[in-house]
């Protein structure tokens, strides 16, 4: 899972927790054994959420950016 949003007018009514259940009850009948997501430090929020329904792992993340071509 890239990203995951909840508009904040919907959030804290479980939206995401049910969401990120769902994915993982599919993703176990698909015969993945894990599901991942990214989360900014700074979004505390978020953080505690995915804290409560996973671990936490240190990981390097890597941006390339990409120049545009002018053809």
């Amino acid at each position: 899972m890239y990203d995951l949003a909840v508009d904040s007018q919907h959030r804290r009514k479980k939206i995401a927790t049910n969401l990120i259940r769902f994915l993982k009850d599919e993703a176990a009948g698909l015969g993945a054994w894990v599901v991942f997501v990214q989360a900014d430090p700074i979004d505390t929020a978020v953080v505690k959420l995915y804290e409560s329904l996973g671990i936490r792992k240190e990981v390097f993340h890597y941006d390339f950016e990409v120049e545009k071509r002018t053809e």
